[in-house]
């Protein structure tokens, strides 16, 4: 009875004094929207919880939370978002710890949107911290430049940037398809109609 109890008592020693599982923490940065930025957030359970431009939008935990913020205005220009997250980790974190990713518009477009990340910390029991930023052009664009060694991904095409007890991602704002000028249809109107006409008289005189 004595060593069961004894037992007993050593496991829920150990029970007490093991690390909790850690979770899965998420962020999703979506500039496809018309009205803005939305960084969506979840489970950045420990530390600051997850910070948006100076501001804590979600407080350690397994909650989530999501704000929109403005790309800028021609006064101000583009605006840069920075954010930080902390969050529990299982085990060390893998590369690539960091990254600047230069969404392109479209083939020999300009840069649309610029992110950056760095992982730091992490390990079994750990906490990691996720720093980077976020900037989005104005329409029409073409005011972004690459930093030197930036990796280029074509707008509306989804980079992930995923890490150990971590979902990371960022999209970008698709470019819009090309609308013909009515002067342009006009053109392609009448050539269409000069086409029928010739071949009405091929056809006659056949």
């Amino acid at each position: 009875m004595k060593r069961l109890l004894a037992t007993g008592l050593a496991i829920s020693a150990l029970a007490l004094i093991a690390p909790r599982a850690a979770n899965a923490a998420s962020l999703t940065i979506n500039d496809a929207l018309e009205t803005g930025i939305l960084f969506s957030v979840g489970q950045f359970d420990t530390g600051v919880g997850f910070v948006l431009d100076g501001t804590q939008i979600l407080a350690p935990s397994l909650g989530t939370a999501s704000a929109l913020v403005s790309e800028g205005t021609p006064a101000t220009g583009p605006i840069t978002h920075t954010f930080m997250g902390q969050f529990l980790t299982a085990g060390p974190l893998v590369a690539p710890t960091s990254g600047v990713i230069a969404f392109l518009e479209g083939v020999g477009g300009g840069i649309s949107d610029i992110l950056t990340f760095n992982y730091t910390g992490g390990g079994a029991g750990g906490v990691a911290t996720l720093t980077g930023t976020f900037v989005s052009d104005l329409e029409p664009g073409g005011n972004l430049v690459a930093p030197p060694g930036a990796t280029f991904v074509v707008e509306g095409t989804p980079f992930t940037f995923n890490n150990t007890n971590i979902t990371a991602s960022a999209i970008s704002d698709a470019a819009e398809a090309a609308i013909p000028e009515p002067a342009s249809l006009v053109l392609l109107g009448t050539g269409l109609l000069g086409v029928l006409r010739y071949t009405r008289k091929t056809r006659r005189r056949l």
